[in-house]
């Protein structure tokens, strides 16, 4: 979503298909997007007998797909250069995708460079975090070919969002147009049906982020946008508790059923309209933990999420991200769900309820210590440092806030202001540079 002059900017042209027996309409959805269908299938979604049911009934509905494609590990520019070129190839006319939050990048971002042969040698992948094809100077591209998006999971909301994650020399660049909204999304609970609990869980709290983090990081009211972020992040907490408990239960497919819906809202910008296009900040902070400690994005930014809130509390590097006024009215917010304590120190009161749900509430329980912490500050600055709300911040900055991060808020971590600025007193100091 690019900035507008005034107002803003939203687009969400995704034909949505969402609720149990969604799955049921994968042939006649798919055959009125083309008749030469490639298919991208996540390897591990292919062996789920509703998944693989329904691809076998594509023949009934005269889809005969040129060929399908098994997915394994986040794409990369190259493995999706190479897609396209077989799309091209085949001569497909439409593509599908069915898996998690990889594969349908992959289909989306193959699905449109198909059709722009030029987009991943752009020279930007070489030198940006983000390549926004909407931006101002960033080019005009022809629309991609048509993409059904199926997720496998509760958590990135690719099948309903504008943007594809890729890799480029081994490190994360996020491809940004509205071209890549998909044509069609079919959100199914009987595909999350095998997953674990704890998978749902960090989906969960990678939803709970992405409606959380672009309403604290800008301090202006927007009546409406800031009454529905309020509503689902309290609402966040309640599906993704229902969830875990209603784990191996009767209850247990409405509570998936919602929290996939919500993972999709959430994707759609709506809970941000009018906000700062990049204030997920969070997803700037947990690229390099993820990578440092081999895990995903929800278990990162369970571990940062009480520091991040931190903080904003303290006034110190968080308050470029997150206004205090803002954090106290998000406390009010989720107050109902986390207790009254969330008053006091809504940063503790997440952390809690992050612990219920078996995830770290800090980078020790991530198993990172110091030095991963002076890693993660380099990595992040490198990559993201001129990326929205990261503009600005030092890197020195950044290595406070991983190592105020490592012990829980309220532990033995240093307050912002401390012993010096921006630095914990086992910090060593650090050449500040953009």
């Amino acid at each position: 979503m690019s900035a507008a002059p005034s107002g803003f900017v939203w687009q969400v042209p995704t034909r949505t298909v969402c609720g149990a027996g969604a799955l049921d309409g994968l042939g006649p959805e798919t055959a009125a997007l083309g008749g030469a269908v490639a298919a991208v299938v996540d390897a591990r979604a292919a062996r789920l007998p509703a998944a693989a049911a329904a691809l076998a009934g594509l023949a009934a509905h005269g889809v005969a797909p040129v060929a399908v494609h098994e997915v394994a590990g986040p794409p990369t520019v190259d493995s999706v250069r190479g897609l396209a070129q077989e799309l091209g190839r085949t001569g497909a006319d439409a593509v599908l995708a069915l898996g998690g939050g990889s594969t349908m990048d992959t289909a989306k971002a193959a699905a449109l460079a198909a059709t722009n042969p030029g987009l991943l040698d752009d020279p930007r992948w070489a030198v940006h975090g983000v390549v926004e094809l909407d931006a101002p100077g960033g080019g005009r591209a022809r629309p991609g070919l048509p993409t059904l998006l199926v997720p496998s999971t509760a958590a990135t909301g690719s099948e309903l969002n504008s943007v594809a994650a890729l890799r480029h020399s081994g490190r994360k660049r996020l491809l940004v147009s509205g071209l890549l909204a998909p044509a069609t999304a079919l959100i199914d609970p009987a595909l999350t049906a095998a997953l674990p609990a704890a998978r749902l869980v960090e989906g969960g709290v990678e939803t709970l982020c992405r409606i959380v983090c672009p309403y604290l990081a800008s301090g202006a009211a927007l009546g409406t946008t800031d009454a529905l972020a309020e509503a689902l992040a309290a609402h966040c907490l309640r599906t993704v508790s229902a969830a875990c408990g209603a784990a191996a239960s009767d209850a247990s497919e409405p509570a998936r059923a919602d929290l996939a819906w919500l993972v999709s809202v959430s994707a759609t910008q709506l809970p941000g309209l009018g906000r700062e296009p990049w204030g997920h900040v969070l997803w700037y902070l947990q690229d390099a933990v993820a990578d440092l400690a081999g895990t995903g994005k929800g278990p990162a930014m369970a571990a940062l999420l009480p520091a991040y809130l931190a903080e904003a509390a303290a006034g110190g590097i968080g308050a470029r991200w997150a206004a205090p006024g803002r954090l106290a009215r998000l406390a009010g917010a989720l107050a109902p769900e986390l207790g009254p304590d969330a008053h006091a120190d809504l940063p503790a009161a997440l952390a809690r309820r992050l612990a219920e749900w078996n995830l770290p509430a800090d980078l020790a329980g991530l198993g990172l210590d110091g030095a991963a912490a002076e890693r993660a500050a380099a990595e992040t600055h490198r990559a993201w440092g001129r990326t929205g709300l990261l503009d600005g911040v030092g890197r020195g900055e950044l290595a406070g806030f991983y190592h105020r991060a490592r012990p829980a808020p309220g532990a033995s971590q240093t307050p912002a202001g401390g012993t010096a600025p921006g630095r914990s007193p086992d910090t060593p100091a650090i050449q500040e540079g953009r």
